[in-house]
């Protein structure tokens, strides 16, 4: 899939960048050819650990817990990809020669390819081990002629690998957590809870989500659930005897409020949220009632 985004086997050009977190500015900083080619190794050693992943691409899900790698990948067009798009969009960048002056203002770094076709690729990482050896300035050191000496300069240090690579279409994610933490995600889903709340509750008619609502930006799983099911193209379709059914099997309790619109008691508010997001199950394979489940980690097969 990211082969046909970009050939990062015959690559023109590379830049190497950081973004600043006081002011969120994005420079780029001047590199000879042998850090070109470690950052080309990256990106490589990236989209090889996403390749390696087991099962097929499979679209961000806002509200599933990534345990392990997979191949995930996001469209760049996605409200919770704003900053990698405005990363990606930014253009031609200034230099920036005085980087040991702003190493603690570090948010993240970033390398920038172009292959023969002028298709671009952006690999982004948090920056924490990157600025970390700085603290350690005269405390590395060096064998030379068989004799330890300590390094007196500014020492950066690469990762081995990207957590995300941005291409035109899609944002590639290798490591959730830190996506999470770059994008700032939780954040952004908060804003969004109670409109994403609003929209479930315009689409499935029979629920009442109206005390859900008040509270949901307190509430950051709640609100991820929210956001899923707000985009599930299928909610129009949810069919009330099967909501029904499925909520007596997990004990979630109704009452019928004057609307005719169903409410859940308050202690089951989440538990409708995981139903609705497809995250309760009940499963009866001896034929004795079965049991309910709950799945925080799921994948479509």
């Amino acid at each position: 899939m990211i082969e046909n985004d970009i050939d990062i086997e015959n690559i023109a050009s590379v830049n190497f960048g950081i973004a600043l977190r006081s002011n969120g500015s994005f420079y780029f900083v001047p590199t000879d050819a042998g850090l070109k080619s470690a950052l080309k190794e990256m990106i490589s050693g990236t989209v090889a650990a996403l390749n390696s992943a087991q099962g097929d691409w499979q679209a961000y899900d806002i509200s599933e817990d990534y345990g392990q790698r997979r191949r995930v990948y996001c469209n760049r067009d996605s409200e919770y990809m704003a900053v990698f798009s405005t990363l990606f969009e930014a253009g031609a960048l200034d230099d920036l020669t005085n980087l040991p002056d702003h190493v603690n203002d570090i948010e993240y770094y970033f390398a920038e390819i172009t292959d023969h076709q002028n298709r671009r690729m952006i690999g982004v990482r948090k920056a924490t081990q990157f600025k970390g050896t700085v603290k350690a300035k005269n405390r590395l050191v060096r064998m030379a002629n068989d004799t330890l000496s300590i390094i007196g300069d500014t020492v950066f240090k690469l990762d081995n690998e990207f957590d995300v690579l941005i291409t035109d279409a899609r944002v590639y994610i290798l490591n959730d957590a830190k996506m999470q933490q770059l994008a700032d995600i939780t954040s952004r889903v908060a804003a969004t809870a109670k409109d994403k709340i609003q929209v479930i509750e315009d689409t499935i008619t029979f629920l009442d989500f109206s005390r859900v609502k008040e509270k949901i930006e307190k509430h950051p799983r709640v609100a991820r659930y929210a956001a899923s099911i707000a985009q599930n193209p299928l909610i129009a379709d949810f069919q009330r005897a099967k909501i029904e059914t499925l909520a007596q099997q997990h004990g979630i309790v109704f009452k019928t409020l004057d609307s005719g619109k169903l409410q859940c008691r308050v202690q089951d508010e989440a538990k409708l949220m995981e139903l609705l997001d497809a995250r309760r199950y009940h499963l009866d394979l001896a034929d004795n009632g079965g049991d309910p489940y709950r799945a925080t980690g799921r994948q479509k097969v």
